[in-house]
C-alpha cells in the first residue's frame, strides 16, 4: 500500500475512533441517569458503566499504551467486577482522558509506522492491524450502549449513529 492510501485508511479510522464512537457514547450517557448508566439484565451482564470502563482501558492499554507510549497499568477484571454506581460525571472523565490520549496517540502515527510489527504480535502483525481492531472492538461496545440506550430510553434515542456521522465524517 503507497503512503496516500495509508493516510487516507488513518484518517478514517481517527475520525471514527476519537469522534463518532465517542460522540454515541457520550450521546447515550447524556440521557441516562446514573442508576441506569449502572443497571444490568442480569448478574452475568454488563451494565454500560462496565463497557464503558472496558472501553476506556482496552484502548488504554492496546492504542495509547502499546502504541502511544503512554503510561498505563490496565486491571480488565476490574472493568467488569465494578458494582458501584460510579457518577456519569467521574466515569465521563475517564472516558474523555482516554479519548484524549487517542487522539495524541493517532496524531502522531505516521503511514511508515503502521508499517511496524505489531506490539502483541501473538494477536496482530502490524500496528495497522493493532488499530483496525481498536477501532472494530469500540464499534461492537459502543453499539451495545446504543442498544441498552433504546431499551431503557425508547423514543428518547434518535439518529444517534447518523448524528455522530454527520458531525465527524459527512463534514463538508
Amino acid at each position: 500500500m503507497n503512503d496516500e492510501t495509508l493516510t487516507a485508511a488513518l484518517d478514517a479510522l481517527r475520525v471514527r475512533i476519537i469522534g463518532v464512537m465517542p460522540a454515541e457514547v457520550r450521546d447515550c450517557l447524556a440521557l441516562l441517569d446514573d442508576e441506569q448508566i449502572w443497571w444490568r439484565p442480569n448478574e452475568q451482564s454488563n451494565s454500560i458503566g462496565n463497557i464503558v470502563l472496558h472501553i476506556s482501558g482496552s484502548l488504554n492499554h492496546y492504542l495509547n499504551r502499546n502504541i502511544g507510549g503512554i503510561e498505563y497499568d490496565r486491571d480488565r477484571a476490574a472493568e467488569f467486577a465494578e458494582r458501584r454506581n460510579i457518577p456519569k460525571a467521574e466515569l465521563l472523565a475517564v472516558f474523555d482522558d482516554m479519548v484524549a490520549k487517542a487522539e495524541r496517540t493517532l496524531a502522531a502515527l505516521t503511514p511508515e509506522r503502521l508499517r511496524d510489527a505489531s506490539p502483541e504480535p501473538k494477536m496482530h502483525k502490524s500496528v495497522m492491524e493493532d488499530i483496525i481492531n481498536v477501532a472494530v472492538h469500540f464499534s461492537n461496545h459502543a453499539g451495545q450502549i446504543v442498544w441498552i440506550t433504546k431499551m431503557l430510553r425508547g423514543d428518547a434515542v434518535h439518529e444517534v449513529w447518523v448524528r455522530a456521522h454527520k458531525a465527524n465524517v459527512w463534514r463538508r
